[in-house]
């Protein structure tokens, strides 16, 4: 046999199954021993993460903030019955306009009161022989002069707004309590309404700010006048009851809506603009601006009101507390008025306060 024939028909299949055994085992460690503890060692990271820094820089800061709400009517004022008695009269009749302090309605009120007591005259300085026949006399008298006297007195009921006359809530001759509603007033003016944020009500301190007003396909933007932001409105969102699709709630939306709150925020529309109640609206307050002023990321700041704290990282690396005084803030960076200098390094986050780090499922660092 040739030496080429050998080789074709011996060598060469003997290298090929050496190989092929070769590549199983490789692939049976690998499957059941899995990688080094040295290569394991090089894909986690050890050590600390060392603290994110920002620069103190100047910018221009806008305090505005636009806040999405309707026009809504005028809250309508109640009528009253000013004492309880009879419905006698009413002046104006549901759908007519008045003006503040109009007559609405009459209250006829009726009360009794007793008579003083007439001295009786002593037995004793009568006549004897009268005595009986003037017993009966006297206690008719007594009984007439007893009896209850009944005086009647009206009470008007006035418009506490001027406005239009709303659907009564009695009929004349009825009887009512004191306080009892009667009808109301409804006045023709207009608010817009929306709702702000409860920290963002740290932004807007000053009670004499007004705002630009404007309606998608409706006039002119204008100026609201007024704007009040009030505790009584707050409101918040509650989630709803789970039903049939509760497994298919979204945790994180759940969440969201039980931290959902904030407080009602409104002002004047005025008289001479037409608006609708319903209409949506867009409410921009502009509650200041600084020019070239040093800022850092809200953040880095403890306390965002007047005064406070940031942290400095000194040569050696460690974290220095610093007092500031604060000016006005966008929600995003904040005005430092004195405490810092233009350049200086301060930490992102206040310690403790820094996002977790984002990790891909699965991951895990070991110390």
């Amino acid at each position: 046999m040739s030496q080429r024939r050998v080789f074709r028909r011996i060598i060469l299949p003997s290298a090929w199954l050496i190989i092929g055994a070769l590549i199983a085992v490789s692939l049976v460690k690998l499957a059941f021993s899995g990688s080094s503890p040295a290569a394991d060692d090089q894909l986690y990271p050890s050590g600390e993460i060392p603290a994110e820094t920002v620069l103190v820089e100047k910018e221009t800061i806008k305090n505005s903030l636009s806040i999405p709400g309707t026009i809504e009517l005028v809250e309508s004022q109640p009528l009253t019955a000013p004492s309880t008695g009879v419905v006698n009269w009413a002046f104006v009749k549901v759908g007519d306009n008045v003006s503040q302090g109009d007559k609405i309605f009459q209250i006829r009120v009726e009360s009794s009161t007793e008579p003083a007591t007439t001295e009786e005259s002593s037995a004793e300085d009568q006549p004897q022989a009268n005595a009986d026949a003037d017993a009966d006399a006297d206690a008719d008298a007594d009984s007439e002069a007893r009896s209850p006297e009944t005086t009647v007195s009206y009470h008007d009921v006035y418009a506490p707004a001027t406005g239009k006359i709303g659907k009564f809530e009695i009929e004349i001759g009825d009887d009512v309590e004191k306080g009892a509603s009667l009808a109301t007033v409804q006045p023709q003016g207009f608010h817009a309404v929306g709702t702000i944020k409860a920290l963002d009500r740290y932004r807007i301190m000053d009670e004499t700010l007004e705002a630009t007003v404007s309606i998608e396909g409706g006039p002119e933007p204008f100026t609201c006048k007024n704007l009040s932001i009030g505790d009584s409105a707050s409101k918040n969102v509650e989630p709803e009851t789970p039903g049939e699709d509760a497994e298919m709630a979204d945790p994180a939306v759940d969440a969201q809506g039980d931290s959902s709150s904030g407080s009602e925020i409104s002002c004047d529309v005025p008289e001479d603009v037409v608006v609708f109640d319903g209409l949506d609206m867009n409410m921009d307050v502009n509650a200041g601006s600084a020019d070239d002023v040093l800022t850092v990321p809200v953040t880095s700041v403890r306390g965002l009101v007047g005064k406070g704290a940031v942290w400095i990282l000194n040569g050696e690396g460690k974290e220095i507390r610093t007092e500031v005084e604060l000016g006005i803030t966008d929600g995003k960076v904040v005005e430092v008025r004195s405490g810092l200098k233009a350049d200086a390094e301060v930490l992102r986050y206040v310690p403790g306060s820094a996002p977790a780090v984002e990790m891909d499922p699965g991951m895990e660092i070991i110390p």
